[in-house]
């Protein structure tokens, strides 16, 4: 009777749990065990939780102590599992070794030894302990060794740290879009499928640093509406998960005005997942008449909207191919919301550039559909957002004979608006 007790109950709960473990483990493996060791735990200590309207609060409390106890048998403790997480999202380089040493060389002696040895993989620790210093004093020390070292770097090798990106003049608050619609030409490729790793969602890598502008163009008139820039300021940590802070302002450019802070939320990315940590809304502005919401990836029903079918571990990075189901007649099917139904390659031309994309349709609720054009380096290039016909007024301004249209699961969704990349131009 005990055991089907335990059961029920951790039938109710087992998602949030799991999905607690799995964003503060540095893999899933590692994760796996954790969480049977919990569930272990939990078991053989049930007999002692008096309140079974407790059970969810008691269990992920074993769960975090399990995830302490794993960091202090693999690292003392998880704050040098942190420093790594934030190495990585601190990562920009793509350098070769030659590149880095000749930088290497302006630097003092000793200041190039730390920064090899952070290079090299050593933890804190082991620096402080090397150089006779507190901890503390070593991270100092890292922080302004990565500003001096930057610093020192010249104008085409700081562009070599950009990854390539294009860095746009600002013109005000339009970062560069033009006023009206660049030439945009789509037309499927006869390229076999790609497999691609995607982290460039909402148009931002969730990188510290990272910075990307989107433009807004609606239909029919083809007018830049928006532009909403997203950037990476910080770490951050919710829940004891570590990630790091996207801060999203929108410009309208009607109104002529910007809106900071149009959207805050927190991810994290792994080799293997992209995962929304957190969202904070209405906190702009425009948003005055409403209180400021918090939302966590605790709660039960947070990633059902953002995460699609994949509960526990997040959105994968890696798009595999998913063809829709065709009827007989032709027409498209698609079964679940929030996940990706690939069509193939397909080239994207916006204004003089071309791009190699992969094509996905993602059905987010009955009445809307995003279509998605990846190019082969991960970069989300065009999303185009499309309204079912049912949702619209009859007497809509803004639609007529040649807006694009698309036909999903026996209805018809129109397109309102493209969004193109700063990347894109």
């Amino acid at each position: 009777m005990e055991r089907e007790c335990f059961e029920k109950l951790l039938v109710s709960c087992r998602v949030v749990v799991e999905r607690y473990i799995n964003y503060r483990m540095p893999s899933r493996f590692d994760a796996d065990d954790v969480i049977q060791e919990t569930y272990f735990v939990a078991y053989k200590n049930f007999d002692k939780l008096k309140n079974v309207d407790l059970f969810k609060s008691w269990l992920l409390s074993i769960a975090r102590n399990q995830c302490n106890l794993w960091y202090r048998k693999h690292y003392r403790d998880e704050s040098e599992f942190l420093d790594k997480i934030y190495d990585y999202f601190e990562s920009e380089t793509l350098l070769t070794e030659d590149d880095i040493c000749g930088m290497l060389n302006r630097l003092p002696f000793e200041t190039a030894q730390l920064f090899k040895m952070v290079m090299s993989g050593y933890k804190q620790s082991e620096i402080a302990e090397h150089f006779g210093i507190p901890i503390g004093t070593v991270k100092s020390r890292i922080y302004n060794v990565r500003k001096q070292f930057r610093s020192l770097c010249a104008p085409e090798e700081i562009l070599m740290f950009m990854k390539g990106r294009k860095i746009m003049q600002k013109k005000d608050h339009t970062h560069g879009f033009p006023m009206e619609m660049p030439h945009l030409v789509i037309k499927e490729s006869n390229r076999p499928f790609v497999e691609i790793k995607f982290a460039d969602e909402s148009f931002i890598i969730p990188k510290i640093g990272n910075k990307n502008s989107e433009g807004t163009y609606r239909y029919p008139d083809k007018k830049l509406a928006l532009v909403s820039t997203c950037y990476v300021p910080k770490a951050a940590v919710i829940h004891e998960a570590a990630g790091v802070k996207v801060c999203r302002e929108t410009y309208n450019v009607k109104a002529n005005r910007l809106y900071k802070n149009e959207c805050v939320w927190f991810s994290q990315l792994t080799d293997e997942y992209i995962r929304d940590l957190g969202t904070i809304v209405c906190d702009s502005e425009a948003d005055d008449d409403f209180p400021t919401e918090i939302h966590t990836f605790l709660e039960e029903d947070y990633d059902v909207i953002v995460n699609g079918n994949d509960r526990v571990h997040g959105r994968p990075l890696l798009i595999r191919e998913n063809p829709p189901k065709v009827n007989e007649d032709g027409s498209v099917c698609i079964d679940e919301y929030n996940i990706r139904y690939t069509f193939g390659m397909y080239d994207v031309t916006i204004g003089a550039r071309t791009f190699e994309t992969l094509r996905y349709l993602l059905l987010q609720n009955p009445d809307l559909v995003t279509e998605n054009y990846v190019d082969i380096t991960g970069r989300l290039v065009l999303l185009r957002w499309y309204e079912s016909a049912d949702s619209m007024e009859k007497d809509c301004n803004d639609v007529n004979d040649d807006t694009p249209v698309i036909n999903l699961n026996g209805k018809e969704y129109v397109l309102i608006e493209d969004r193109i990349s700063q990347y894109a131009l």
